[in-house]
Parts: structure tokens; sequence; C-alpha cells
């Protein structure tokens, strides 16, 4: 019996982890049961690529081919590379015998040859973007369901404040809490301890607290952390870290005009730029400057000896909120 008509997909979008997983789920099926896929990494030239098209397998009922980030499905092509229009007439060459996956880890214009060209030929496109909101929590709840844990209350929230939007970090920390829960439950106090981040979870609070309509509030939460016995030399640089990335967002949004970028350019996930741009708009750049400049005197100060590291925290959160409500005012 002949083989079935090869298939000819199109994988592209801004989520990697789920264009990946697509990837692998196309590899799994492949009919190629004796070679292995054939992969072509960012090929400029397409000579190679053509020969592999054009050949007939000889030992598998097909071939298949995996092309990743094909220059010619970039929105700017790179110097020297074949214009996606020769991609676009090589599919047009495919022999039933012969599959092929095209992966784009970026979105392919509307317009681009090649993306028209697979659906002339009776190919599948799919997209994949970041799920953002309430679409990034149904895939949470999901792949909490498929791995039949259960957690506490709260969990949720916390590992979406913690590790942030990225899905496969995600992915890998939900597979840490099964390898815990060992097919048990895990209470909320247990999933923050599995899923600690390098920062307190409540320091996420201060600054938002202080930018907010009751700034007092954030150095209340301030003083509640040190009450509770947390490091103060810890709180100290968290806060200076936070501080110093709030000043980044405020130079980033003056140069840009927007926000379109911030993520990529300060490595942190959307969640934590959304939440950037926010703040920055809330706030004087020069009230954050004298802030950084609090912070690390009193570094130098508490090093030094000239003054108590907790007093030194509780004076700068006390300053820090009467500053905003100042500037309000």
């Amino acid at each position: 019996m002949p083989a079935p008509p090869a298939a000819l997909l199109l994988i592209h979008g801004d989520e990697r982890f789920l264009i990946d997983e697509a990837v692998a789920e196309w590899r799994r099926h492949t009919n190629s049961a004796q070679l292995s896929v054939e992969v072509f990494d960012a090929p400029t030239r397409l000579l190679e690529l053509r020969r592999s098209v054009s050949e007939v397998p000889l030992i598998d009922p097909e071939r298949s081919i995996l092309v990743r980030d094909a220059p010619q499905l970039s929105a700017s092509p790179r110097r020297g590379s074949d214009p996606p229009e020769e991609l676009a007439a090589i599919l047009g060459e495919r022999p039933p015998t012969t599959s092929i996956c095209l992966v784009a880890h970026t979105r392919v214009a509307a317009q681009n040859p090649v993306l028209a060209a697979v659906r002339k030929h009776g190919g599948t496109v799919a997209y994949f973007t970041a799920p953002r909101g309430r679409e990034l929590r149904t895939w949470l709840d999901r792949e909490i369901r498929s791995r039949g844990l259960r957690l506490g209350p709260g969990s949720t929230d916390h590992l979406l404040q913690v590790v942030g939007s990225d899905l496969g970090a995600l992915t890998r920390e939900l597979d840490k809490l099964a390898a815990l829960a060992a097919g048990g439950a895990l209470s909320s106090a247990e999933v923050r301890a599995a899923v600690a981040g390098d920062e307190p979870i409540e320091m996420w609070s201060v600054l938002e607290q202080l930018l907010g309509p009751m700034p007092a509030r954030g150095a209340a939460t301030l003083d509640r952390l040190l009450a509770d016995g947390r490091s103060s030399q810890h709180l100290l640089a968290i806060l200076a870290g936070q501080v110093r990335d709030l000043m980044l967002a405020q130079s980033h949004l003056h140069l840009r005009g927007s926000p379109a970028g911030l993520a990529t350019e300060l490595h942190i996930p959307e969640w934590r730029a959304d939440r950037l741009a926010r703040q920055a708009r809330a706030v004087q750049p020069a009230v954050v400057a004298e802030w950084l400049r609090e912070l690390h005197d009193a570094d130098r100060r508490v090093k030094a000896g000239e003054i108590g590291d907790v007093d030194a925290l509780r004076l700068i959160g006390l300053r820090a909120a009467r500053q905003v409500s100042a500037t309000r005012k």
C-alpha cells in the first residue's frame, strides 16, 4: 500500500515553549521509521534543502525534513540569504513521500510567500502566541490537573507571581512539585518553600504600596518584614535592585515613548515589565534616583558601622513614603 500523503506544516509565533512542544509532537508522529529527521538550521542558501526535498527515500516510506528558523521566514531576512520566494517554490516541488515542518520562533508575516505556499499546497499553519492574563491562568490550571497535583489555596497565584509567564519555567516548577508530592497533596506552605524566587514574595508589595494610594503601607510592610526576622541585608539588596529596575524602566519609557521591548531589554518576564511600566509612570524620576542614592548610602554606612541595618531600612521606608505623598500634594 502506498504511503499516505506527507504533511506540510508551518509552526510559528512568539511563545517558544509551545512552538517547541508542537515540533516535538510532529517528530513523534513522523513516518520516518528507520532514518532520523533531516534538520536544516537557519539555512541562508537553499540548494541543499532543494536536493533533499527532491530525493525519493529508498528505505523509509517517507522522508521527513525539519527547517528551523529559516531567514526566509523573518521580517528582516539575513543579508546574502536566498529570498522567501525560492523557499516557497521548493515547497511546490515536494513529492508526496516527503514531510516538511517549517519552524519560526517569531511571527511570520501574512504577506510572506512561504506562508501563502504552505496554504496553497494544502499544508497546515499553527500559530502560538504567549498566553496572558486569564489565558495564562487557564493554561496553568490545566497543567496542574494533568499532573494530578493537589495544591493548597493560593498556590497558582504564587507560581504566577514568582515564576512569571515563562511557560518553560512554569513547566519545570510543576514537574518539581509533582516529584515532591509523589502522588500526595502539597500545602500552600510547601509550595511556597519549593517554588521560592530570589525575592520574598512580600517584597513585591513594598514598592507597589509605596506607589499606591496610601504610600505609608509600603513602609509598614517593610517594617513588618524586619519584625518577622527577615535578613535586613537581603531586603536592602532586593529593594535596591527593584529601584534600579524602576529607573531603567523610566529611562526606557523616556527614550522609546512606550513599554514595548522593555521585557527584552531588562531580561525579565512580560508580567514584570508591565508592572514596572505602570510603576514608572506613578513617580517622578528624581524621586526614584534619590531612593537609589539613599539605599547605596545606607549600605555603605551599615558596612562602616555608622548605623544599624534595621534602622537604616526603616528610615528609608518612612522617607520614601513621605516623598511620594509630598510630590502628590
